[in-house]
């Protein structure tokens, strides 16, 4: 049988039209329709070191509706925390600027420039469990490619983009307080008449954070930071195998490129020592090329070698019991690998300019669901 066709975002772009775009308010609203999944989702890093995401999911799938919440938090020095609870019923309110489930509340303000995040969902199970608020203060444009939607199959995968932000962020980890300020991306992920795992066999994900090399040491803060970010999977063979990508080159908490094709490379593969059956890579190439918002062709290349692991997500273990047995029908062994590196480079380079390179610490998750 033929596989079925999957046709980018970016090639569905018309010529002498712009590929990356800018995202409108209704980007973000909550969808919940039709079979599939869709989550927003907060990533951070503080000053501190801190560093993680808080994220709301919603799926249908088998006839059943699930909301959930996930956090992660690490902080050097300290054990990797992650959480998944049961977030029961969700409420959205406020043309849905505002939404809620058991543990965890989100809210934008009416221009969609300041998002407020309540993390409750730990505490409220466990005494020790972690406890959050963050106020993330976007300043950079936002950005889809295309009209931010992939088809695979019959359905559509859409993501859209709030790249760059500031952070303020107070918050409880195993008894230990912590208050700090930082970076943050958010994203809007929804994909609809496609289930989750037949969307991307595999998934490479980078949020970097990091100063040019020559910016002095008592100059660096989060104020003038670089960022950079990678979400790339790929189809599943029954869908062509085919190379889907975002990618965003931010500067002082603005926007300076999109890059909508990026090819990443795994290389010396070891058998992962904790049990998943999979290989994973000890290196990863993330080769990245787009335009900068003022239309200068760019490059952007990371090696990455993770130096910590921060946990395994064992999917089917987490997933609740009904759509776990479907799941597992179809995937033999879905988990999400998360790491961190803590000496990163990134390369960037811009038509008629000097390449220059950008020094900083890196959040990544590998997910595989082969």
């Amino acid at each position: 049988m033929a596989p079925k066709k999957t046709i980018t975002a970016a090639s569905l772009v018309h010529d002498g039209q712009p590929i990356a775009t800018q995202v409108v308010a209704k980007d973000f609203a909550w969808r919940r329709d039709s079979t599939g999944s869709e989550t927003q989702t907060l990533y951070f890093q503080l000053e501190n070191g801190c560093l993680g995401f808080v994220q709301l999911a919603w799926a249908y799938i088998a006839l059943t509706t699930t909301i959930e919440t996930n956090a992660m938090f690490y902080a050097p020095g300290q054990p990797c925390v992650f959480e998944t609870h049961n977030g029961h019923h969700l409420k959205v309110h406020k043309k849905s600027q505002e939404f809620e489930c058991k543990g965890l509340g989100m809210a934008w303000n009416d221009d969609y420039t300041q998002l407020t995040v309540k993390y409750t969902a730990g505490r409220e199970r466990n005494p020790k469990g972690v406890s959050a608020s963050f106020v993330f203060d976007r300043k950079s444009d936002g950005y889809k490619i295309g009209d931010g939607k992939t088809h695979i199959g019959e359905g559509t995968v859409s993501h859209y983009f709030y790249p760059a932000g500031k952070i303020t962020a107070k918050g409880e980890i195993d008894g230990v307080k912590f208050e700090s300020k930082g970076a943050g991306m958010f994203i809007h992920a929804h994909a609809a008449n496609i289930m989750p795992y037949n969307v991307g066999s595999e998934w490479n994900m980078v949020y970097f954070i990091g100063h040019r090399e020559d910016t002095p040491e008592d100059q660096r803060s989060s104020d003038n930071a670089t960022t950079f970010h990678v979400l790339q999977y790929e189809t599943p063979p029954s869908s062509g195998s085919v190379n889907c990508a975002n990618s965003g080159l931010t500067e002082s908490n603005q926007l300076k490129a999109v890059m909508w094709d990026t090819v990443v490379n795994h290389f010396d593969k070891e058998k992962d020592p904790n049990g998943s059956g999979y290989e994973l890579p000890q290196r990863l190439v993330f080769t990245s090329n787009g335009k900068t918002v003022d239309g200068k062709k760019v490059k952007v290349t990371y090696e990455a070698k993770p130096t910590q692991r921060l946990h395994d997500i064992d999917i089917l273990h987490e997933m609740p019991y009904v759509i776990r047995r479907l799941v597992q029908a179809l995937i033999t062994k879905p988990f999400v690998f998360e790491r961190y590196e803590d000496k990163a480079k990134i390369t960037v380079e811009v038509e008629g300019e000097k390449p220059y390179n950008v020094h900083g610490v890196t959040f990544q998750e590998l997910t595989l669901m082969k």
